[in-house]
């Protein structure tokens, strides 16, 4: 259905001459992409509002978004697979932020080492991005940058002594990006540079 859509808009596009029929795969890709992308998001707000976490849930989306952007990690081979497992995922971040944030040396322990991890790692290279050994390097560089930044966010807010559920779901977009960095790198559902 999603690529259904997305064909019409291009073909609408391709009428209207503002695309190059040449392109048109380019501009069908990026069209369903980013359908699917809100599609997820707002189920994912939509979860969060049923849960009554609307506020933790984009802290969550914030701190999530901004560095799987960066670190890349496992996906899904299909947009329903990866649709159904970010629903059930998103579930059992908010059953776990629940529990971990009733033990805080436990979430901060598992945050410290995702941050170490994703420092040391940065970024694994997915064969639908196939990125060059620069483009690598400098997506490596920024994961690394932007969890340090994120660490920091948290760092405060524990200092200032902001309500523990935002800090709880600020930490759990970190440790779940880690767990997934980890989960590609262990199916080897990498490219390989030289």
């Amino acid at each position: 259905m999603v690529e259904k859509i997305a064909i019409r808009i291009v073909g609408r596009l391709k009428e209207e001459c503002l695309i190059n029929a040449t392109d048109e795969e380019y501009y069908e890709y990026a069209v369903i992409t980013i359908i699917e992308r809100y599609i997820t998001v707002i189920t994912l707000l939509l979860l969060g509002m049923a849960y009554g976490q609307i506020l933790p849930t984009v802290c969550f989306l914030c701190f999530f978004l901004s560095l799987r952007k960066r670190t890349g990690g496992y996906h899904a081979d299909k947009f329903w697979k990866c649709y159904l497992g970010t629903a059930v995922t998103f579930i059992a971040v908010i059953e776990i932020t629940k529990m971990l944030s009733e033990k805080p040396i436990i979430m901060y322990g598992l945050l410290l080492c995702s941050v170490i991890l994703i420092e040391v790692i940065g970024t694994v290279n997915h064969p639908n991005m196939d990125m060059d050994v620069h483009e690598l390097q400098e997506s490596k560089k920024a994961a690394r940058l932007v969890v340090l930044l994120e660490a920091m966010v948290i760092v405060s807010f524990i200092f200032l002594r902001i309500e523990s559920v935002y800090i709880g779901y600020m930490s759990i977009a970190i440790i779940l990006c880690a767990f997934l960095l980890c989960l590609a790198k262990m199916i080897k559902q990498e490219v390989r540079t030289i």
